[in-house]
C-alpha cells in the first residue's frame, strides 16, 4: 500500500494509506522515519509510526500535567490510561522517572504538609488522599512523620469555623461534621472541643 501524508494545522503530519485516513503523529516524529509521501509501506511500518506518536503525545500530555501540578506514578499513570495505550503510558512514565519529573517521596511530603498546613487535614485523612494516589505505605508513613505538629490541625480548624463562646447543639453537630470529615475521630474531636475557648 501507498502512504500520503498532509500538514494539520497544528503542524502534526495526517498520514493516509491509499487515499484513508489512518491517524496523527508529530512532525518530527514522521521525520524520523525513512519514508516519503507517496511511498510503499507495511502495517508493521505504520504500526511503529504510531506507537512512537502516541509515545510521544503521551509523555507531552504527561509534562503538561505535571506542570499543572505535581502527581504521583499511579495517579499519572491512571489519567494516560484513560487516553493512551499502556506500552505509550509505560514509557512516558519511565520518562518521566529517568529525568526526575515523578518521585513518589517527595510527592508524599509536599501533598501531606499541603493538606495538613493549608486544609487542616487529620494523619488518617492525609493518608487516605495518600492511598488513593496509589502511594506506598513506606512514602506514606515517611511522609506523615515529616509533619509540623500535625495534631495541631484540628484546633486551626476549630477556629475556622468560628463558633461562638458557647455553641449551641446545633452548632456543635455542625462542626462535629465537618471535622469528621477532614479525619479527625469522635474523641479527638471531643478533646479539642473540651478544651478551646471558641474566642476567635
Amino acid at each position: 500500500m501507498t502512504v500520503t501524508v498532509t500538514t494539520a494545522k497544528s503542524g502534526r503530519i495526517n498520514i493516509f494509506t491509499d487515499g484513508e485516513y489512518r491517524f496523527t503523529v508529530p512532525s518530527d516524529v514522521w521525520y524520523s522515519f525513512p519514508f516519503h509521501d507517496g511511498d510503499a509501506i507495511t502495517e508493521d511500518d505504520l504500526s511503529a509510526i504510531k506507537t512512537a506518536g502516541n509515545f510521544r503525545l503521551a509523555y507531552e500530555s504527561a509534562m503538561r500535567m505535571l506542570g499543572l501540578r505535581a502527581h504521583s506514578e499511579k495517579e499519572l499513570e491512571r489519567k494516560l490510561k484513560a487516553k493512551y495505550g499502556d506500552v505509550e503510558t509505560e514509557a512516558a512514565i519511565e520518562k518521566c522517572k529517568k529525568y526526575g519529573f515523578i518521585d513518589d517521596s517527595s510527592f508524599a511530603r509536599e501533598f501531606a504538609r499541603e493538606l495538613s498546613e493549608r486544609k487542616n487535614y487529620a494523619p488518617a485523612r492525609i493518608k487516605n488522599e495518600l492511598r488513593m494516589r496509589g502511594v506506598s505505605s513506606d512514602d506514606i508513613e515517611n511522609a506523615i512523620s515529616e509533619l509540623d505538629a500535625p495534631d495541631d490541625g484540628i484546633f486551626r480548624a476549630l477556629r475556622k469555623l468560628r463558633l461562638p463562646p458557647e455553641p449551641n447543639e446545633k452548632e456543635k453537630a455542625r462542626a462535629y461534621r465537618r471535622l469528621l470529615a477532614m479525619g479527625y475521630s469522635y474523641s479527638e474531636i471531643a478533646k479539642a472541643m473540651k478544651s478551646t475557648d471558641f474566642e476567635c
